[in-house]
């Protein structure tokens, strides 16, 4: 694993892929989405665990139907035909567009990043029917929130932007810090992270303050990659 040094043209490339529902990571092969969720469909894995253990909605029977908001997300081993595990990942913006609007501009990703900076929804969507409930948090203000399903397009709260200049790599995959765009903190902002494996479910899905440990490097457990390929 190495730190990735990016300057601003690095950048602006990176993005302008970002910005076609694309990401460094992608492998353009069969999804491991359901059949039916095609390529609307991402796994978000995470460097400490790999890419075999993806985002998942934390619903009774794994049938796609029954989620609601306040339920929890958390990573589970993938597998084509666990339709809890199908998520669209939507470009709904770009920072310029909703920093003032939906975002506060005292927010941390207001404040730090670039406007052209892209904003994502996480739309949970068996079989590839969007549900309309997105990955996010009831609130942001404090760390270790669970990560829950809530209704899209409502807040900040279930808007993430990616942060490229605490990226790593990884056998070729980029691993980024999602930082919720709801958070007002200075510094440190709440990004996605595992949480402790304890209770149920195993392997939470949560918010927590970004922990840069020596040399600048981010804790593996707050370090995400997306892919529209096979589980490697």
């Amino acid at each position: 694993m190495r730190k990735v040094s990016m300057a601003l043209g690095a950048i602006v490339i990176t993005m302008n892929l970002w910005a076609g529902t694309a990401w460094a990571s992608v492998h353009p092969k069969q999804p491991d989405a359901t059949p039916a969720c095609n390529y609307t469909c991402y796994d978000l894995s995470n460097l400490m665990l790999g890419t075999d253990q993806i985002q998942n909605a934390y619903v009774y029977g794994d049938y796609g139907t029954g989620g609601k908001v306040g339920q929890n997300l958390n990573l589970k081993l993938a597998s084509n035909s666990h339709p809890n595990e199908d998520f669209a990942e939507k470009k709904v913006g770009d920072l310029a567009a909703y920093c003032g609007k939906v975002i506060a501009r005292t927010s941390y990703v207001c404040l730090r990043y670039p406007p052209a900076y892209p904003v994502f929804e996480s739309d949970w969507a068996p079989y590839g029917n969007e549900s309309g409930l997105c990955a996010g948090v009831s609130v942001a203000n404090t760390g270790d929130e669970p990560v829950t399903l809530q209704r899209c397009g409502v807040s900040a709260k279930t808007l993430w932007v990616g942060d490229m200049k605490d990226s790593t790599t990884c056998n070729g995959d980029v691993y980024t810090p999602w930082v919720n765009a709801a958070d007002r903190a200075f510094s440190h902002p709440l990004v996605l992270t595992i949480g402790p494996q304890k209770g149920r479910p195993w392997r939470k899905l949560l918010v927590d303050r970004l922990d840069t440990l020596t040399g600048g490097v981010v804790k593996d457990s707050q370090e995400f990659t997306i892919r529209y390929g096979p589980v490697a």
